[in-house]
């Protein structure tokens, strides 16, 4: 990345495509991390959870953990299309930028 900077590609489409990579890392493992650790969460105050007295807030307790699970994997269930948004943002990105600098010496035609 030093050697973008020094050239000062990075504000163009070499810089945004390292974002929109980098943004796809993160995405990735924020599920991964989330999901691991919400469920060592849960298994360390099960104990907690069960000993409720109260079958009403136990109950109630237990549905919203499930639906919290529920939740994360539907949004994992949408990263393949997410990841799709962004490859085709990145194709764009290095279309548009190409035709702003007249790539290839055709005159800033993208074609």
């Amino acid at each position: 990345m030093e050697k973008y900077k020094k050239k000062g590609q990075t504000s163009g489409a070499v810089g945004a495509i390292i974002m929109l990579i980098v943004g796809i890392g993160v995405a990735v493992m924020v599920l991964i991390f989330i999901g691991a650790l919400g469920g060592q969460t849960y298994e360390l105050v099960e104990d907690d959870i069960d000993a409720i007295t109260n079958t009403t807030i136990q109950g109630h307790v237990k549905t919203s953990i499930i639906s919290g699970f529920e939740a994360l994997e539907q949004t994992g269930n949408y990263l393949p299309i997410i990841v799709l948004a962004v490859v085709i943002s990145l194709v764009l990105t290095l279309v548009l930028g190409f035709m702003a600098f007249g790539g290839a010496g055709r005159g800033g035609s993208a074609l």
